[in-house]
């Protein structure tokens, strides 16, 4: 009989593969990822001992694993305890567990940790702690989940010693934050008072957009991160701030108003954050594989006859929002923004190289 010492204990011991899980995946993680981290990180001396630990905390019922869409790749869902024990919740009644439906959870975990091993592999990370530390550094969201972004905007205004009053975006990240908090209290007393309720219940990523301007007026990091995007890195050069940010094509809409819309929502945060600063932005726009990142470009070329990124660039410098021309708004050349497109050739390293028909 599993007791519940025995879980706490196990936790315990494996509490950083846990937090990996959690942090990382937002709760799942694909298998493959997973044991390259370990590797890389020495989280683990070996394959066998990740093994090990997996099996460990399997047969205590602190995860599970599920197939990979339709391939024989395996990935791990955290149970309810685990996500209970790095929550620090009274009782797994607090905590709800990882939906069932999992696909699109599981694909925008596999982009998000194809970034964060590049960024190890990049930065010759070699721990856990090191890794989030050289996060920290680069001022980087890709250890921030759903709801959590409110506490990314906290860490820069800590860091850079910004004046809250100037901040508008945290105040309404805040609100919004907060209004998240009493609608779930009030849920649990009300409805849920012994049923499940926790962050996860709450999936901002299917919020729709009542128009444009409601979506470039009620920008917050949260709603970045739902968008999937990410800022990579924030470098302070003399008098210039370096923004690196990748756009993450999870859906393999290949649309590419979508993207300008997300690069003109990623500028509008950062700008609304830095007022008084420089910015030079990078943007990675990320594909599922080759084919989608051909098709895109071949977009972007029936739309320009003279160079790749004319298209994107033209729509950029005209973009408006309430009759408003949002770069002149922002203070931004045109020239001020970088784009580059690549892919995570998720069939090939992930899929077993048989396409995958989104239904969604």
């Amino acid at each position: 009989m599993i007791t519940t010492e025995d879980k706490f204990d196990i936790c315990r011991k494996y509490r950083v593969y846990i937090e990996l899980i959690f942090i990382l995946g937002n709760g799942v993680i694909l298998q493959k990822q997973f044991y390259e981290i370990c590797r890389k990180l020495y989280i683990s001396r070996s394959d066998y001992q990740t093994r090990k630990a997996l099996s460990e905390l399997e047969r205590l019922q602190i995860i599970k694993k599920k197939n990979f869409l339709y391939s024989k790749n395996k990935v791990i869902v955290l149970k309810k305890f685990a996500i209970r024990f790095i929550l620090k919740k009274e009782s797994s009644n607090q905590v709800s567990s990882i939906p069932k439906s999992i696909d699109k959870r599981v694909i925008t975990s596999v982009f998000k940790l194809d970034r964060v091993i590049k960024a190890i592999d990049t930065y010759d990370l070699y721990d856990w702690n090191n890794f989030l530390d050289k996060m920290y550094d680069l001022n980087s969201t890709l250890t921030y989940n759903k709801a959590r972004g409110i506490f990314y905007h906290e860490m820069l205004m800590s860091k850079y010693n910004l004046n809250l009053y100037e901040q508008e975006m945290y105040m309404r990240g805040l609100e919004n934050h907060n209004n998240m908090l009493r609608n779930l209290e009030y849920g649990r007393k009300k409805k849920f008072s012994n049923k499940e309720i926790s962050f996860y219940n709450v999936d901002i990523n299917n919020i729709k957009f009542l128009n444009k301007r409601d979506k470039m007026n009620n920008i917050t990091i949260d709603k970045l991160i739902n968008s999937n995007i990410h800022i990579e890195s924030i470098t302070d050069l003399i008098d210039t701030k370096i923004v690196e940010i990748v756009i993450m094509d999870v859906n393999n809409s290949q649309n590419i108003n979508r993207i300008i819309d997300d690069i003109i929502m990623s500028c509008i945060a950062v700008k609304d954050i830095f007022k008084r600063d420089n910015i030079a932005f990078r943007f990675k726009i990320i594909m599922w594989d080759d084919v989608a990142k051909k098709n895109v470009k071949s977009i972007l070329a029936k739309k320009s006859s003279n160079e790749e990124y004319n298209y994107i660039r033209s729509r950029l410098s005209t973009y408006k929002v309430d009759g408003r021309n949002v770069l002149l708004d922002l203070k931004l050349d045109i020239n001020d923004i970088k784009i580059s497109i690549s892919h995570i050739d998720i069939f090939k390293k992930y899929l077993g190289n048989i396409n995958y028909i989104n239904k969604n």
